[in-house]
């Protein structure tokens, strides 16, 4: 395969006309919101903004009260989502297009979407989160009888992994291990994450705070009188002509204060909400707040305000109900459910507070938004599953019903249970992704998901472990658990757990180790994969492509040995023409003559599964063995390495003939980039 393929967020329903704030916002801010839009710094970023006017002459004057220009709908998002100021960091430069990102950050990935000059969503991309911890799987009884367990509660939600931080550079935005180009949103693989630098200001605030919370400054004199938690603190520069003597902001979500170089300016005690909105506590994410010309702007539910840097006084207050907010360019954005209402600092109000318009709810409301059916209704309607899906259970008929998230019983108990559902208005059209147990009978069980338009009418599906899955020939899914789902613009994500690799033991109920986060793109009516990225023992993962592997082979067959050498440790290289059989045989018997003669071919590569502990053997994933008595010939196998099975000149390898093997194969060191790394050759010699 030469395309390799890649976390859910509930979809709620639309707010009541006139309503301020749901019931529900209160605790999803506390899980996602407080959790979700944290730590690290925004100054040196921030002072990046201040003088850039891209929407006229006229320079922002960030001490005034900001008037509001307009309410942009962004109603398609995830209710997890939340507006964040983190910034684009280490930007070499500033341009229209940068200040018209917006970034949101919900519970398991990140929303990178650009205005346009229409004040609507030119492109809108996913970023997963990394270092996502999928947990413990739900247990077999619960995931096959949706009312034996109780619904998530708001409280329970929280930010999973970290969010990427993210740059602009060269007309494109890296974020992590992406990058997406400014013009349209389309997405590729970055070469390293080296150069996004997640925290650039940080290293110029010369503050610490140690392990009892005294804060100290850069001559390690104390600041008496300020404590702020070690884990949760978070430092600004306080403006953009601030130097080595301060001023700086610091908080740790409680405590808010300025500093100079010997002195503490300022502190104010922080209300919850602030810290909530604002994003201090958690340093996993940048804070959304923002010092610009020696004005502090922070966030709260109520709305947003801006605070003299040496003071502390309040200069001005916009008054409107706010899940976040980012400062970008010389405009204020605040969100509110699925409304992002834009205040302009180059048109100041001579009041010291102004109230959004009352549009800034209810012209969301009155917007035409896409049907979907409610989840009653997925509990209870006709679907058609995933294909795979209905095979293992043996499912009869194109479509099966459903009562109360289930079908009835079949031979041998066989059934197919809804797990979980995800609506998405913001994927290239309504769609809900549907989470089935797959359950044969017996001790098996397996996860697949079908993808359905309004009609619930089947796109496409998710079944890695199916034989005609283009993951299949990846690693082995057979027990893969789907934890999480996102659509959003043109990509769809999956994430999923219990994947089996090198040490994992060949049982039912064992644990199988690695992780899968499955990457696909909208084309030509239904997702198509792109990418899969794996998690095994803390490592990360991508198999890499036959095709590369094929020019190591290629080159290691022509006596290539600078072209082959280049994806091979030098102990394989040295013993490629080592006599391993008969010496008298003409020609002699060399791994080079044997394993990698001229002809032979990739046949698949994958993530190495579990291997027979007494007797090394082993199948590929595609149900071809190794040939008895070769073994692994390493003892240098970890988690998340590679094996690629090798075709011979005139061989034929067919998983239907029970004697069909692979006599040759090759072992690569995993890595994240799909480098070729050859550490073994192997070959039956007769």
């Amino acid at each position: 395969m030469s395309d390799h393929p890649y976390s859910r967020e509930p979809q709620l329903p639309p707010t009541e006309p006139g309503a301020t704030k749901k019931s529900r916002s209160t605790p999803i801010l506390i899980g996602v919101a407080a959790v979700a839009v944290v730590a690290l710094i925004a100054g040196g970023s921030f002072a990046y903004f201040s003088g850039y006017t891209p929407f006229g002459d006229s320079e922002p004057d960030y001490a005034q009260t900001p008037s509001q220009s307009d309410v942009m709908d962004f109603s398609g998002l995830s209710q997890d989502m939340h507006l964040s100021g983190a910034p684009l960091t280490a930007s070499t430069e500033i341009s229209e297009t940068s200040s018209q990102i917006l970034r949101f950050i919900g519970s398991t990935t990140s929303i990178l979407t650009r205005v346009g000059d229409d004040d609507t969503p030119a492109w809108t991309v996913s970023i997963p989160h990394q270092d996502i911890d999928t947990g413990d799987t739900e247990p077999l009884d619960e995931a096959l009888d949706p009312e034996s367990s109780e619904d998530t509660s708001d409280e329970e939600e929280k930010l999973a992994g970290t969010p990427a931080a993210c740059r602009i550079s060269s007309g494109a935005a890296q974020c992590g291990n992406r990058t997406v180009a400014l013009s349209d949103g389309s997405m590729t693989k970055a070469e390293s994450t080296a150069e996004v630098d997640p925290d650039p200001a940080t290293s110029r605030v010369p503050l610490e705070a140690d392990g009892e919370g005294a804060v100290t400054g850069p001559d390690d004199q104390a600041y008496d009188g300020l404590s702020l938690d070690p884990e949760a603190h978070a430092s600004m520069i306080g403006g953009a002509q601030a130097g080595e003597t301060g001023p700086w902001v610091v908080s740790d979500g409680q405590t808010l204060a300025a500093v100079d170089s010997d002195s503490v300016l300022w502190t104010q005690d922080l209300g919850s909400s602030t810290a909530e909105v604002t994003g201090l506590g958690d340093k996993r994410v940048t804070p959304s707040w923002a010092a610009v010309d020696g004005v502090l702007i922070i966030g709260t539910s109520d709305g947003v305000k801006g605070l003299d840097v040496s003071t502390g006084d309040q200069l001005w207050a916009v008054s409107a109900p706010t899940d976040g907010f980012a400062v970008t360019g010389s405009q204020l954005r605040i969100q509110h459910e699925g409304a992002v209402s834009s205040f302009d600092f180059t048109d100041s109000s001579d009041d010291d507070s102004v109230t959004a318009d009352k549009g800034f709810d209810e012209s969301i409301t009155a917007l035409p938004a896409p049907k979907l059916p409610s989840e009653d209704d997925i509990q209870n309607a006709k679907l058609e599953v995933p294909p795979a899906c209905a095979d293992l259970t043996m499912a009869e008929g194109t479509k099966q019903e459903f009562t109360d998230g289930k079908t009835a019983e079949g031979e041998y108990g066989s059934s197919i249970a809804i797990n979980d559902v995800t609506t998405s208005l913001a994927a290239p059209k309504p769609m809900v992704a549907i989470d089935f147990v797959c359950y044969p009978g017996g001790n098996w069980v397996t996860v697949s998901v079908g993808v359905y338009d309004q009609k619930l009418d089947l796109v496409t599906s998710i079944e890695p472990w199916g034989a005609d899955s283009d993951f299949q020939q990846l690693a082995d899914f057979n027990r893969s658990i789907v934890s999480a789902v996102d659509m959003t613009g043109p990509y769809m994500t999956a994430t999923l757990s219990n994947i089996a690799v090198y040490g994992d033991e060949d049982y039912n109920a064992a644990e199988r180790t690695a992780e899968a986060e499955l990457r696909f793109a909208w084309s030509k009516g239904g997702y198509e994969p792109q990418d899969v990225l794996f998690n095994a023992d803390g490592a990360t993962v991508r198999v890499p492509e036959v095709e590369e592997v094929q020019k190591f082979v290629d080159a290691a067959a022509k006596g290539d040995d600078d072209t082959a050498g280049a994806m091979a440790t030098d102990e394989v290289m040295r013993d490629l023409d080592t006599v391993i059989g008969d010496a008298s045989a003409n020609p002699p018997l060399t791994y080079r003559n044997v394993a990698l003669q001229d002809g032979t071919e990739v046949d698949t590569c994958e993530l190495i599964g579990v291997v027979d502990e007494e007797y090394g053997d082993y199948t590929m994933s595609n149900g071809v063995e190794l040939m008895e008595g070769i073994g692994f010939g390493s003892d240098s196998i970890e988690p998340g390495d590679v094996i690629c099975g090798l075709k011979g000149p005139d061989e034929t390898i067919d998983p239907d003939d029970e004697y069909s093997w692979y006599a040759a194969h090759l072992l690569l060191k995993g890595n994240e980039a799909g480098a070729v790394k050859v550490y073994s050759v192997s070959s039956y010699t007769g």
